[in-house]
């Protein structure tokens, strides 16, 4: 009789271990499905983080392409119109600290059919200078005593500029 009991203890213990076992398996697994997913959600939000960054850079870049423009046409505005007032090209590159390639450059771009266009927008948006140079709304006292002070220094074709 006592290996009878003896072996239906051990039976009954191994079920309880193999049950416990089992558990252990379950819990664990559903564990990992938990971080699976987090890890998968993660994965994707990064991926889209990537994608927002890319996308983001390019229309910096576009935005910064034209700003960019803008101001060389400006600056070959300048540079022709000192060379409309007798300068020689040597002379103008001298008084700029800049090349005579650089001035031809310059000139040449403020002298291109794009600037003759961006000039005469610049000449519209004159009249929306009071909206350029509105304060935002978030400003504090002292802060827009300073920026009325700035934005009545501006001249349109600054103001222009400004975005």
């Amino acid at each position: 009789m006592g290996n009878k009991t003896v072996s239906k203890q051990a039976r009954r213990a191994a079920r309880e271990a193999a049950a416990a076992a089992a558990e252990e398996t379950i819990r664990r697994t559903k564990a990992n499905v938990e971080d699976l997913a987090s890890f998968f959600d993660a994965r994707d939000r990064a991926e889209a983080v990537e994608v927002w960054l890319a996308e983001r850079q390019q229309a910096l870049t576009e935005q910064a392409a034209q700003r960019r423009a803008i101001q060389r046409r400006q600056c070959g505005t300048a540079l022709r119109s000192i060379r409309d007032r007798g300068e020689t090209l040597r002379e103008i590159a001298r008084m700029a600290g800049t090349g005579e390639k650089a001035v031809r450059e310059l000139i040449r771009e403020a002298e291109s059919p794009e600037a003759v266009t961006a000039q005469a927008g610049i000449a519209a948006s004159a009249g929306t200078t009071a909206r350029l140079a509105a304060p935002p709304e978030s400003l504090e006292a002292s802060e827009m005593d300073a920026h009325t002070t700035q934005a009545r220094a501006l001249t349109p074709e600054q103001e222009s500029g400004r975005t």
